[in-house]
Parts: C-alpha cells; structure tokens; sequence
C-alpha cells in the first residue's frame, strides 16, 4: 500500500492543484467583468485510518468557494443606466420563467418593451418584485402646465434717474429705466414672453407695465419708504395673457404676480445703487420621454425634455444572512439555497441596504497580481506533485523487475 498510496496522494494533490489553476484561469478570464466574484480554491487534508504498526497516506481535498462578500472597485461610466451598490445589497432580478436570482451587476436598459435588462437579459425587480417597466416613446409626455403665478423678486436702483410721470413705449428706450423678460406657459405648453418695463416717476416711485409683444397685458404702481421697503397700497398685479395666441379660437388667460407683502415681507425692495431682478414662474411646457436615471434611493427616474423628472418605481435590494453560501450561476447572479439563511428585501438606502451611485459599476474583485502569483505557486506545487508520482512510478518498475 505504501508506494501505491504514494502515488494516490501525488495523484489527490495534482487533482487539487488543477481545480485551484482552473479558478485562477476563471478569475483571470472574468477580470473585467461587471460584478464578477472571485473564485476561491481552499484545501484541507484527507487523513485515513491508520494502525500503530501500518501507515495509510491520506490526501488533500479541495473546496470551491467565492468571495462575494468582498465588493469590487467602482468604475465610472456616465451611463445613467448603470447603478452602483454603496455597501451591502443585491440587486433582485428575474428571468423569463420568473425565477428570482441576486446580483452585484448594475449595468441595465430598456428593451423592447419598456423594461430594465441587464446584459444578461435579467429583468430588474422593484421593491416590490415586479419587473421595472419605463415605456417611454412619443405618448410618454410630462404637461402642459399653464402659468398661474410668477414670485416678483427684484430690487429696483435706487440711485436711477427719475423720469417723472409719462408713458412707457417699449419702441423707446428713454421712456423706461430697466426691462426684464420671463416666460411663461399657456394651457398648451406654449412659450410666451413678457416683458417687464420699469420707470421711475419720482422719488421712492416706480411705475410696472408688462408687455406681450405690443400689447400691455399688466401695470402696477409700487411706493417706498426712505429706507427702500415697499409701502401700502400693495399693488395688485395681474397679467392677462392670451391663450392659444393666433390659434383659433383664442383667448386668454391670467397670471397673478406675487409680491410676497409690505414692509420686510416684500419681494420688492429700493436699495443702492443696482439693479437685481429673479421672476420665478410656475406652468411648463410638454416635455417628451429623455431617458431614465437612478436615485441614490433607489428612484427610478424618468427624464424629459423640459428638464422635468418623475419617480416611477423604486429598484428592490436584498441580502442574505450567509452571502458566501449563496450558489453561483452564469450570467454573474446567485441564487439562495438552505445555507444562505433569511432573505430581506427592501430599498437602496433603507436599514442594512447600502445606496445606489448612477453612472459606476461595481467592477470585477478580481486582483490580476495576486492570481499571476497564485498561479506560480500552483504551478510550483503541481510539478512537485507530479515528481513524486513519476518517483513512485520508477519504484513500481523496480518491483516489477524483481520477477526477472
């Protein structure tokens, strides 16, 4: 048994030392990519039974594991379809035949119909485990909105020449001290441009005619005391604007300027000796689809052209009590089994779950300089295995040439 065991043990460590350089070959292989857990080799000794007179070599068995507990560096894209896991978390997702699988590849897009795939073809799960369908298109519209109220924020020169009591004409430049413009929207979304022309009719007062194109669509007087602070009356000032203008039919709508109130609460100041002027309008016009992002919540973000967004959906996260147990697959998911313990589920964010970074992936845990090592040494080990086999095999003939 003793040259014959020799040579069984050679055999269990050429065995072993294979399985470590195939999984060094898979880690260098997979180096790139996206989520990619690196492939861990360990042994431990197989010793057998042996008697006080008579000794029975053992072996070295192998075990195949993975660390997938150990995140990969970040790597930017600018995708804003790619999102990546801040700490702990999987990304949930499914296949064709709806069976749940975990991953740590965050690179997804839409297909054909609208919903998130990763490269793998996996649909993304939300937090409620259904499939995240963004269907985008030209029926995929946010607004109109019509303009309702504008917030007046300026402050007018008080050091501006006074041009006494007149007529603002918008053809005229000397008839008017300052103009500003704002735009606003009709119930249809459409563009339309008012513009703001200010004169100062005397000390501590200005007059306000607002203008759409030759028409005077609003006026307002404003009265200020000595330190610069809007005084009683407060104007009351409303636009009147047209509505679908030269569409037929037309007509109009209105527009509340909002002056904040009198004194310190005023939007509306005199003071020094420049001028500053910030309008902010409600309304909007219709924004088509422009893509999706991820929140670093979890928010599955629809962009458009207006430079609105809306929330649609939340991406679902999950984790696992034992990760190291969980069972490698191809397309880099893993799938739970009796040793990976509870599974929890929720949001990017919330509790245990770490948040999501748009435009990174998590890229492969794979170091190249430790697997090139690596393979060295089990090169190394696997020659030495083989020496003893081949030592055992020259000692075979040795027996076997006793005969002659």
């Amino acid at each position: 048994m003793g040259i014959y065991g020799m040579m069984h043990t050679s055999v269990s460590g050429m065995n072993a030392q294979g399985k470590r350089l195939s999984g060094i070959a898979e880690n260098v292989a997979n180096a790139g990519t996206v989520g990619y857990k690196r492939t861990n080799v360990q042994f431990s000794n197989y010793v057998t039974p042996s008697g006080d007179y008579a000794y029975v070599p053992g072996g070295v068995k192998s075990h195949v594991g993975h660390d997938i507990s150990i995140y990969g560096p970040a790597r930017a894209t600018g995708r804003p379809g790619d999102a990546m896991i801040n700490g702990n978390g999987f990304f949930r997702v499914e296949d064709e035949n709806g069976n749940e699988f975990l991953t740590r590849a965050g690179s997804f897009s839409r297909d054909k119909d609208g919903y998130l795939r990763n490269s793998s073809g996996h649909y993304l799960l939300n937090d409620e485990g259904q499939r995240i369908q963004i269907r985008g298109g030209p029926t995929d519209l946010f607004g109109p909105e019509v303009t309702t109220g504008i917030d007046f924020k300026a402050n007018f020169d008080a050091s501006a020449e006074s041009l006494g009591e007149g007529v603002i004409d918008p053809e005229d430049p000397k008839s008017y001290n300052q103009k500003k413009s704002v735009t606003v929207y009709d119930s249809q979304g459409k563009k339309v441009q008012v513009d703001f022309y200010m004169r100062k009719t005397a000390d501590n007062k200005w007059t306000v005619d607002a203008y759409h194109g030759d028409n005077k669509v609003g006026t307002a007087d404003f009265n200020f005391d000595k330190e610069g602070n809007l005084q009683a009356p407060l104007p009351d000032f409303t636009l009147t604007l047209p509505e679908n203008d030269g569409g037929d039919p037309p007509g109009t709508f209105q527009v509340a300027i909002n002056l904040g109130g009198l004194g310190e609460d005023s939007l509306v100041t005199q003071k020094g000796n420049s001028y500053a002027f910030e309008a902010e309008a409600n309304g909007m016009e219709v924004g088509s689809f422009d893509g999706f992002t991820f929140g670093k919540n979890g928010e599955v973000e629809v962009k458009y052209t207006n430079q609105k967004t809306r929330v649609i959906s939340y991406v679902g996260l999950a984790t696992v009590t034992s990760p190291e147990s969980l069972t490698v697959l191809s397309g880099t998911v893993f799938q739970t089994n009796t040793r990976t313990g509870a599974q929890m589920v929720g949001r990017p964010g919330d509790g245990v779950f770490g948040s999501l970074t748009a435009g990174y992936l998590e890229d492969s845990n794979v170091e190249m300089s430790e697997e090139l090592t690596d393979m060295i040494e089990s090169q190394r080990n696997y020659t030495a295995n083989s020496k003893v086999f081949q030592t055992g095999s020259e000692l075979m003939d040795v027996i076997v040439n006793l005969k002659r």
